[in-house]
């Protein structure tokens, strides 16, 4: 009997003490599940070293562990609550990049060791990158005539200082702004960029300039250019186009199709088509004798006409409109 009370009180014994080690020995930050061990303590004194227009640079005092560890952070757009980023870190210092201008950021930083535990997070570190001021590099401008109404303009690429951020186009003819009329061409290199403005008036002496802004409103103006377009006593427009229709599609580009017109002054080679979708002139290039052309719609009813252009400008009366539902855009 004497034994069988000194083997209960030894198993009793050991039940409070390993009681007791669980209780003040525990883990003290969140381990990964399957009990791979404690946490490794928090990064600590986050801190901002540089900011630019798109970017934060960071740097901190690293967790102590025996484990290899490596770096979590977390990147808080505030002024977009729903961009936030995390991003891995080897080292105890991290740059930002790819960041939103004259924007509000915080950062956190923690460690993960090699079996997947997680310390708690460092302290917040704030800030807002610098606002984009700096225009795109100047456009050098230049003119070619084309013909009695047309004129080609043609400068070079600008760059930006913040990446991705550049670039939209507007265009002056004599100091007013130019909203019509103007077609992207090919440009003679592959550092340019190049459009016809097209239906000017033959024997006029006009100037031109082009004005590149980046998505940050920052505009950087080319030098301005004279052009002068030869005379022309033809008045009389081409006809124009007949059996407007699609040719093919794939979702909302298509292909449409057209009978040719014809012009008391200019071959049906030289006769340019003009697209329309819903009363808009299609912004891309313009081709001549050519019965078949390509042409973005939109989703839902489109309706496109076609016009046929002679070397003069002289356009001719709108085709019969063609109707279009496009389902997939």
């Amino acid at each position: 009997m004497t034994s069988r009370h000194l083997s209960r009180l030894i198993i009793g014994l050991a039940i409070l003490a390993l009681t007791v080690t669980l209780l003040f020995d525990g883990p003290t930050g969140s381990a990964a599940p399957g009990g791979k061990g404690s946490a490794p303590p928090a990064p600590s004194n986050l801190v901002i070293t540089a900011i630019t227009e798109t970017s934060v640079s960071l740097a901190w005092q690293g967790s102590t562990s025996k484990s290899s560890l490596s770096y979590r952070v977390r990147i808080t757009n505030l002024n977009n609550s729903l961009n936030t980023a995390l991003a891995t870190a080897s080292q105890t210092t991290y740059t930002a990049k790819f960041l939103t201008p004259n924007s509000n950021y915080t950062f956190v930083v923690y460690a993960v060791d090699s079996k997947g535990n997680q310390s708690a997070d460092s302290n917040v570190a704030s800030g807002q990158t610098l606002p984009d001021t700096a225009p795109p590099t100047t456009p050098v401008l230049q003119a070619t005539v084309l013909g009695p109404s047309q004129v080609q303009l043609t400068w070079t690429k600008s760059t930006d200082n913040v990446a991705n951020n550049c670039c939209n186009f507007s265009f002056t003819m004599n100091g007013s702004p130019l909203t019509q009329h103007i077609n992207w061409a090919t440009a003679t290199a592959a550092d340019k960029l190049s459009v016809i403005i097209r239906h000017i008036q033959p024997g006029s002496t006009n100037s031109f300039s082009v004005k590149v802004g980046d998505y940050g409103g920052n505009v950087a103006t080319s030098n301005t250019v004279n052009a002068t377009t030869p005379p022309s006593n033809d008045v009389t427009p081409p006809t124009a186009p007949a059996n407007v229709h699609l040719v093919d599609f794939i979702g909302c580009e298509l292909n449409i199709g057209w009978a040719q017109a014809s012009d008391e002054t200019d071959p049906q080679d030289q006769i340019e088509y003009e697209i329309y979708v819903n009363g808009v002139l299609s912004p891309l290039p313009v081709s001549a004798g050519v019965d078949v052309d390509f042409v973005y719609g939109f989703f839902g009813d489109n309706i496109f006409t076609v016009k046929a252009v002679d070397r003069s400008g002289n356009s001719s009366p709108a085709s019969s409109p063609l109707k279009l539902f496009l389902g997939s855009c």
